[in-house]
Order: C-alpha cells, then sequence, then structure tokens
C-alpha cells in the first residue's frame, strides 16, 4: 500500500452530505501537508470523492508537518460550578493554548463580541449600516466568521465536537504516526477503514491510550440522529450511533469550510447548507466561501434562504471570474459555468427541540445553469440579472400565502433547471405587482433586458427564446400589455390620474388560455382591441393616451410565433416581458442594491 500519492479517496457511504463534509476536511488536511507546495483538486467521481495532489505528497512532508488543530475546542461555563472547561474532555484549559487563535474559542466571549457588535451596527443610520456591509466603515470588531457554527454545536453537539477535537490533539505528540493513517484510510477505494482503525489502536495500545469509537454528531450526520437503530426487530437502547473517530474528525473539520448553518429568522430551528463539489480548486473554493459566508450573514426564511444560498453563492463565484479576467486563468473560467464546478448544495432542516435537534427535511438546490459567462461582457450581465434576482426574491415575504406559492415556484426553477415553474412565478407575480401597487406598496419588477439574459442562456432551447424576444411583433404586443397594467398602475400610485383603464387580472387571463392556441390568441385579439380603441377614442377626445397603438403586422406575427412555438411559450413570454420594466423607464421608488442583505443579523434577541 503506497500512502505517499498523488490521488486519495473518500467513499460515499451514506449518500448526504455528511460524504461532502468527509471530502472537504480530508481536502483541509492535505492543503495543510503541503503547506504551498502543492494544489489540491476536490473532484466528484460518482460514488466516491477524489482529491489530487499536484505534485504527489512525499514522505518528507509528513515528517517536517508540525501539529495543526483543523477546528478550534469551544470552551463553555458550567451550569454547576461556574468554571469554564471544555465538556466532553478530560483536558483542562492549561493545557491549551490560550484563546484567540486557531485551537480554543471562548463561548462567552464570542457571544459577547456578537452581541456588542450588533449594538452598535443597529444604531447606524441606513447609509452606514450598507458602508459595514460594504467594509468602508468600522467599528466595533465583528462576529466571528464561524459564529453560527459555534451556536449550532452548543448545547446539542458540544460534547461529541469536544470528544473528536481531544483525540486529535492527543495525538500531536506523535503527529506524523497519525497522519499516515489518515493517508492509510484514504489512499484506496473502498476506504480501507477497517486498517486505518486497526492501526490506530495499535498506536493508542502503545501510547497506553484508551481507544473507543466516536459519536456521531447529527448535525454533520443528519440520517444519524439518536434513537433506535439495530438490524433485528427486538429491544434496543435509543442509544446514539458510533464509528471510526478519525472519519468523524474529517467531518467536523469540513464543516467550517464545506458549507454554511443559519438559524431561521423569528425562530430557533435551523438550515444547514453543504456544497455539491464537482470539480474544485481548494485555494479559490477557500476565496469563494468567504465571501459567500458574509453574503450569507443574514437570517431569512426557509424557502427564500434555500434561492438565496443558491443566487449568492453563484454571485460569489462571479466575483472570483471578475478577478481572474486578467490572468491566465480567464480562459479556462470562461469556458464553464459555476454549476460546473459546484453543482449545488443539499440542505438539511433541524427542528429546535431545546438541548437536542431532530432533523426533519433533507434535500438539494441546484445553482441555476443558465449563469455560464462566455466572456468579461457575458460576466457583466450575468452579475446584473443575479441582482435583479436577489432583488425581486428578497422582497417577498414568505409568511403570506400567496408570496409563500411564488417563492416555491422559483425555488423549483432552481432544483429542476426548467422555465416552466420559472414562468409560473412571473405570472402569479404579475398579479403580486398590481395589488401591490395598488395598496401603496413598492414592487421590485423584473427588467426586460434582464429576463432576455436568462432566457438567452438557458438550457432548455436559447434559439426558441431568442427567435421570440427579438421579434418585433412580439415586443410590440408586450409593450401593450405593459401600457395596460403596470404603467399605468404606477402612475395612479404616484397620483397621477391615468389616461387609460387599468387592465387588472389580464396576466392571469391571459395565462388561462394558453394551452389552447386558439382561445389564447381569441383573448388576445380581444384585449388589442380594446387596446387600440381606447387609444383612438382618447384621441377623438383631443387627449394623448402617451402609448403606440398594435399593428395588424404585430399581430400577424405573434400569431406566426404561436404556430412556430406554441400558445403556452409565447404566452408564459408575453405576461413575464408585459409586467416587466424597461431600463429606460425610471423604477419608481426603486433603491439601487447589490443584492447584499440590509441587515447582516447573525444573532437576534429571540436567539439567546
Amino acid at each position: 500500500m503506497n500512502l505517499f500519492q498523488s490521488t486519495y479517496f473518500v467513499d460515499k457511504i451514506s449518500n448526504t452530505f455528511a460524504d461532502n463534509l468527509a471530502a472537504f476536511g480530508l481536502a483541509f488536511v492535505l492543503n495543510a501537508i503541503a503547506d504551498g507546495r502543492a494544489k489540491i483538486h476536490l473532484q466528484d467521481q460518482g460514488s466516491v470523492f477524489s482529491l489530487t495532489c499536484e505534485p504527489a505528497i512525499e514522505p518528507v512532508w509528513i515528517e517536517q508537518r508540525s501539529f495543526f488543530a483543523g477546528a478550534p475546542f469551544l470552551v463553555t461555563v458550567d451550569n454547576r460550578t461556574q468554571q469554564k472547561m471544555i465538556k466532553g474532555t478530560s483536558l483542562a484549559l492549561s493545557d491549551l493554548p490560550e484563546h484567540g487563535g486557531n485551537t480554543v474559542v471562548d463561548y462567552e466571549v464570542e457571544r459577547r463580541n456578537n452581541e456588542a457588535f450588533f449594538a452598535w451596527y443597529k444604531a447606524l443610520p441606513r447609509d452606514d449600516r450598507r458602508k459595514v456591509m460594504r467594509g468602508e466603515l468600522q467599528g466595533a470588531p465583528p462576529p466571528h466568521q464561524y459564529w453560527d457554527v459555534f451556536r449550532a454545536v452548543n448545547p446539542a453537539m458540544l460534547q461529541s465536537y469536544n470528544a473528536l477535537l481531544a483525540e486529535w490533539w492527543r495525538a500531536r505528540s506523535d503527529f506524523a504516526h497519525l497522519l499516515k493513517i489518515l493517508l492509510q484510510m484514504a489512499c484506496q477505494t473502498p476506504n480501507d477503514l477497517a486498517g486505518a482503525e486497526q492501526a490506530w489502536a495499535q498506536l493508542c495500545k502503545g501510547r497506553g491510550w484508551k481507544c473507543q469509537p466516536a459519536t456521531a454528531i447529527q448535525l454533520l450526520n443528519p440520517t444519524q440522529g439518536k434513537g433506535i437503530n439495530s438490524p433485528k426487530a427486538v429491544w434496543s437502547a435509543p442509544n446514539n450511533l458510533k464509528g471510526f473517530w478519525l472519519l468523524e474528525w474529517l467531518k467536523v473539520v469540513g464543516f467550517f469550510s464545506g458549507g454554511i448553518t443559519r438559524n431561521l429568522a423569528n425562530s430557533k430551528d435551523r438550515k444547514t447548507y453543504i456544497l455539491m463539489p464537482v470539480n474544485l480548486e481548494w485555494g479559490k473554493h477557500l476565496k469563494v466561501m468567504k465571501d459567500f459566508r458574509r453574503a450569507m450573514s443574514r437570517s431569512e426564511t426557509a424557502i427564500k434562504m434555500d434561492i438565496l444560498a443558491a443566487l449568492r453563492y453563484t454571485q460569489a463565484f462571479l466575483m472570483h471570474y471578475e478577478g481572474a479576467k486578467g490572468e491566465d486563468l480567464a480562459a479556462e473560467l470562461f469556458s464553464q459555468s459555476p454549476a460546473d464546478l459546484v453543482s449545488g448544495m443539499q440542505m438539511a432542516f433541524y427542528k429546535n427541540l431545546g438541548n437536542a435537534i431532530a432533523t426533519m427535511n433533507i434535500a438539494a438546490i441546484n445553482l441555476p445553469r443558465w449563469v455560464a459567462p462566455g466572456s468579461a461582457i457575458e460576466l457583466a450581465q450575468l452579475q446584473e440579472a443575479l441582482i435583479e434576482h436577489v432583488s425581486v426574491v428578497s422582497g417577498l415575504d414568505e409568511r403570506r400565502g400567496d408570496q409563500y406559492v411564488l417563492l416555491n415556484h422559483y425555488r423549483d426553477f432552481l432544483s429542476a433547471n426548467d422555465l416552466g415553474p420559472f414562468f409560473e412565478f412571473t405570472t402569479a407575480y404579475s398579479g403580486l405587482i398590481i395589488s401591490q401597487r395598488e395598496r401603496g406598496n413598492y414592487v421590485r419588477q423584473f427588467t426586460t433586458n434582464q429576463l432576455e439574459v436568462l432566457f438567452m442562456n438557458n438550457d432548455d432551447n436559447p434559439q426558441t427564446f431568442s427567435q421570440i424576444v427579438q421579434d418585433a411583433g412580439f415586443r410590440n404586443v408586450a409593450y401593450a400589455i405593459r401600457h395596460s397594467t403596470v404603467v399605468p398602475q404606477s402612475r395612479k400610485g404616484h397620483g397621477d390620474r391615468p389616461a387609460v383603464e387599468i387592465r387588472y387580472g389580464l396576466g392571469q387571463q391571459l395565462a388561462r388560455k394558453a394551452a389552447y392556441p386558439a382561445d389564447f390568441l381569441a383573448e388576445l385579439n380581444e384585449f388589442l382591441q380594446l387596446y387600440n380603441a381606447e387609444n383612438a377614442q382618447l384621441r377623438e377626445k383631443s387627449r394623448n393616451p402617451f402609448r403606440k397603438d398594435v399593428t395588424t403586422a404585430d399581430i400577424e406575427a405573434v400569431t406566426l410565433l404561436v404556430d412556430r412555438f406554441g400558445s403556452k411559450v409565447v404566452c408564459n413570454m408575453l405576461v413575464a416581458y408585459g409586467y416587466a420594466r424597461e431600463p429606460k423607464e425610471p423604477s419608481q421608488g426603486e433603491i439601487s442594491t447589490t443584492g447584499e442583505p440590509e441587515v447582516p443579523e447573525t444573532l437576534t434577541e429571540e436567539d439567546e
């Protein structure tokens, strides 16, 4: 068995994100061993993750490698003695370095720092808050970048977490031997877990250490919670599942670099998101994760958080593309979509049970495959489109039934990479725009040029969408829809009496007829006849309708599009375009945004 090679493996044992975490943990270890002398690539090979070191790991690197912790011990206060301690271990505080490094974190100190930061932040004016988000204003020390991880660990997983780190710490005096055991486990597939366990047992015997299995932490193993786990239909005690500690330690380490965990807004329930890597270079991955973690600093409701996690990770990845424009790497990156490097995220929803958690749901969400920059120009267009999508989604309130349905449609669009749910979203969203503006509430619209970016880059049939959106007749009919709905309604909302009738529910009326070409064309033509007639009546009274007529050539063009591409596609795109804002139109009441969270709250008063 050759321990020193260029490729190592992590088997997919559970087919959950626990396997991904182990792969991220091994990537961290290999990178620490290489210490800048090799590049680490993480790839999904189907039934196994492969980790490639270029050049290969050398024996001297192991022998010369000083001890590294991988993850920090979490120091907390014992409720009985009111003394600080490392629960789950026999270690004393004096056995470890002082707080502040990568080995030890004092939970109470970090909690107070977090509270102080947000007390300062909430007292700032709105403009200064945005400066804080952009890094232009600094005051109180910001929360620890892994504060949400510490909150998730304490108290439910605290003892198991610290116990794993204590095992790694215990072997620091024979660190090279420990690293070789880890490489023995990962140097082949299937992984040599049995051989690694035996080697660890021999090391423990020689050192006089107690050797015992580790508890599988449910936060990292969503399918392995405490309960009845027996291969036979007989009584069994509801104990925790056990496993080889070194594999569980890799998952702990991988949790700090492979994903995020966040409390839901106004709740103690939690969602965890772990990347599904396809082909990642470790150094670039860490840079992207840093930006992503910062962008996801605010708590959100469940569905909205799923959507924003996918969109904001893609945004963070595109920031890396932008930084590579002047480098040799640009040609390589511009030939790939972020979804070719990370397919999406596996996620788990945890219900808070006081001092414990229960896994309620396991799912996955994909990154948007339509984001595939082929050049610097396309990169800028896609960045603007993502900002708009983040802004639209951020404006929806999941607690309201109609908007909950909208968010579900959008999440389905991301998960399935299918425009069908997106068109359901835009059709329903058209009604929301009108109804909310009627109440005086501002609702962000899509813009026509950003919709074009989505359609032109979609995998379904970009040629079809290109022919539709570039057709002059299609654009003129969409113009008529826009100037019968959102444009006059917007004028009414700002105190101007519209000269034309506002066609409430027009988008839904057209969508109901979309499945049948004849019915759809009849409904559309009836609207267009009323539209032109209204223009003519206003002109007879010497009044300007402030909108142009639809011509017979426009109607003929749309009819031909229906014949070629079907009434459903044409109808969906007409509604989407008709209720979108043209770029030259001012967006009333709109505030410029980069899609960043306005209030990056990772801690709320209810959480304490």
